[in-house]
């Protein structure tokens, strides 16, 4: 268990070092990170958003469309914790008036309401079976993102 913890942990790492390095030609970040930089005290799962070279957040269930494209295993959606995904995202006051009537609203009504605020993020999970061919190949399709604009 331990070698296996120690293997994650360096993959983990050489991720978290990397993809903040990955900039577009205007120096603006393609991969902006959530959560702790190193891994002291956090796990193998690193949350992200891809980001075009305008700061526009590429919608997460299409980056990882694309992932699997390239057959490479990425979860999108929002963060496992309540509010935890609003929290990164910086949404705030506007979700308010989402949840002042939200009993007298259908759950359809609902979702209409928080629909162009709903966002996630993209989640590359490393584990027992994760190697640095793995982490190389999430890389290299984090470059792709490289000065391409969300569509």
């Amino acid at each position: 268990m331990d070698v296996i913890h120690t293997r994650v942990m360096a993959l983990t790492a050489w991720l978290l070092s990397e993809l903040p390095l990955l900039r577009h030609a205007n120096g603006a970040p393609v991969v902006r990170l959530y959560g702790l930089r190193d891994v002291v005290g956090r796990g193998g799962t690193i949350a992200m958003n891809l980001v075009d070279p305008r700061g526009v957040v590429w919608d997460c269930w299409e980056v990882e469309r694309l992932a699997n494209e390239r057959r490479v295993s990425l979860r999108s959606g929002c963060h496992c914790n309540p509010g935890a995904r609003e929290a990164a995202l910086g949404f705030g006051p506007e979700l308010r008036a989402c949840f002042e009537d939200k009993d007298e609203l259908s759950y359809a009504e609902f979702v209409r309401m928080i629909k162009p605020s709903v966002q996630g993020v993209v989640r590359a999970s490393l584990g027992l079976a994760s190697n640095f061919k793995d982490a190389a190949r999430l890389l290299a399709f984090a470059r792709e993102f490289i000065d391409r604009p969300t569509q």
